[in-house]
């Protein structure tokens, strides 16, 4: 794993913190800003665009699919009717991720999807741990593992697809000041 790829894993982690304690406390600032940063590592790599198509594509998705499980009663956001914007943030982060520190998995895109899968309960169980999520019947998350395996095995293999579709931006050339 290079240093760039590096840096966007501990930038998620900090991303995912943000999100869910900024969720337990009501502010989706923190991960606003988090994934700002995210945002910000992406586009000077030259990956804005790809990335991008990736991170939208996760918003929508983990809304609906959230928005799915609060209505099925796996999961409670604090009565939220919807996925809160705290939760579609960490998407977006996960999203921004696929290209970079989870690339490895776009050659075995099932096997991303199978760990996915193996860790969205933890995910979920942390959350609920620090207060951003209520899990009435812990044993309903493991209708959110194979929902996981396949989410990610197909987000793996569209990442594979922009990587071929969308090359990064080219670099201006770096000038020898001579300093």
């Amino acid at each position: 794993m290079n240093r760039w790829n590096v840096v966007n894993a501990v930038l998620f982690q900090v991303a995912w913190f943000a999100c869910v304690l900024g969720g337990a406390r009501g502010n989706a600032l923190w991960g606003l800003a988090a994934v700002s940063l995210l945002l910000t590592h992406s586009a000077l790599l030259g990956n804005i665009r790809r990335d991008l198509l990736l991170a939208g594509g996760a918003a929508a998705v983990g809304f609906v699919v959230d928005t799915v499980w609060i209505r099925s009663g796996v999961l409670n956001y604090g009565g939220a009717a919807v996925a809160p914007v705290w939760i579609v943030l960490l998407w977006v982060a996960v999203g921004l991720t696929l290209n970079h520190c989870l690339s490895m998995f776009k050659a075995r895109p099932w096997l991303g999807g199978l760990l996915a899968g193996l860790g969205a309960p933890l995910s979920y169980l942390g959350g609920e741990r620090l207060g951003a999520v209520s899990i009435d019947e812990p044993m309903q998350l493991l209708w959110i593992s194979p929902v996981w395996l396949l989410l990610f095995a197909v987000a793996f293999t569209l990442a594979r697809h922009s990587a071929l579709s969308y090359p990064p931006l080219p670099r201006s050339p770096r000038r020898d000041t001579g300093l």
